[in-house]
């Protein structure tokens, strides 16, 4: 069979580009044409979104893609990275083999020249295709993620350890409330906490203030924010569709309200959230890769979900510049 590869996003149309995300079961809100016009207003990345076709006009297979970088000049050209959050989406109702290799074929030649590396960060099970991907070129790297299924509150709730749970009554009983409100006290304070926690801890690049306003103002983001006292201890930004919430950013000021328990009181929040949405699953986005020491992981596993590992699948385009920049990250951790 004969197919289309589509890379120009005029030329998509996005009631069809929709459609096929929302009725694919590998499809995510990081895959939305919506998603591609948050991404085209933010600075320090370009979007792209190439589509497979049939000869007929439909629509097979779409992959949104962001081509990631950081500051100016030298920095920016070592720093750009293409990043496929979620996954590709491929149809419910073709040939899917024939038609991912048609989509990563054409991927490879049009992100060769935009970056540095690719990288697919799957929400979903992808080792079907995973000859196609090393056929291509594409490395797998072996990330978990732990996954909740949204039934009710109180199953959920009596499945996290005791230590979580009381953590969060004691939370509570202390006076902390939860805010899902998308106003600026809220998305400036809780952007705060996470920046001084890229900054100390996580040590990579976290976007712009503007960034997570705009995240938090579209119908599928939402910050949510702890307040006590008057004040924004804790909370994370989220995106979700009709199906999953996703736990993007998230943090808390667990040094200066040690019996607050604000970073384990915002994982709950967002379960929380997507529980009153009434949608079918929670997912963490990420517990690391296996077999290596994440002390995150250990944080995630608390809350009973379920440990996958999904993956990323990873091709570097320019060897000498990708461990240049690695380098280049391992110093700035130090």
């Amino acid at each position: 069979m004969k197919y289309i590869f589509e890379n120009n996003y005029k030329k998509i149309d996005h009631n069809s580009w929709l459609d096929l995300v929302k009725e694919s079961d590998v499809g995510s809100v990081f895959q939305f044409p919506e998603m591609y016009l948050f991404w085209e207003k933010q600075k320090e990345c370009t979007p792209f979104v190439y589509a497979i076709k049939s000869t007929e006009n439909k629509f097979l297979a779409i992959c949104l893609i962001v081509v990631q970088y950081n500051g100016t000049r030298l920095k920016k050209y070592f720093s750009k990275r293409a990043i496929i959050y979620g996954g590709p989406v491929l149809s419910n109702d073709c040939n899917r083999q024939e038609v991912f290799k048609e989509l990563i074929v054409g991927l490879n030649k049009n992100l060769k020249s935009k970056s540095i590396y690719a990288e697919f960060r799957n929400s979903h099970d992808f080792s079907d295709y995973d000859k196609l991907f090393q056929e291509n070129k594409f490395e797998y790297l072996a990330y978990q993620n732990f996954k909740i299924s949204l039934t009710d509150e109180e199953a959920i709730f009596a499945n996290l350890t005791s230590e979580k749970r009381r953590q969060i009554r004691r939370s509570l009983r202390e006076g902390v409330e939860i805010s899902y409100e998308n106003n600026y006290n809220n998305i400036e304070g809780v952007y705060k906490i996470i920046k001084s926690i890229y900054a100390e801890r996580v040590k990579k690049p976290l976007p712009k203030l503007s960034f997570f306003n705009d995240l938090a103002n579209q119908d599928f983001g939402n910050v949510v924010a702890l307040l006590y006292q008057g004040k924004v201890i804790g909370g994370g930004f989220l995106v979700y569709d009709d199906k999953c919430v996703y736990d993007w950013y998230r943090g808390g000021m667990d040094r200066d309200y040690k019996h607050q328990y604000p970073s384990t009181l915002a994982a709950w929040a967002v379960i929380k959230f997507g529980i009153e949405k009434k949608l079918k699953e929670f997912d963490f986005m990420g517990a690391g890769l296996k077999d290596e020491e994440y002390g995150v992981r250990n944080f995630k596993a608390q809350y009973g979900g379920e440990l996958v590992e999904h993956g990323r699948y990873q091709r570097v385009f320019r060897p000498i510049m990708f461990k240049t920049a690695k380098l280049g990250l391992k110093l700035l951790k130090r």
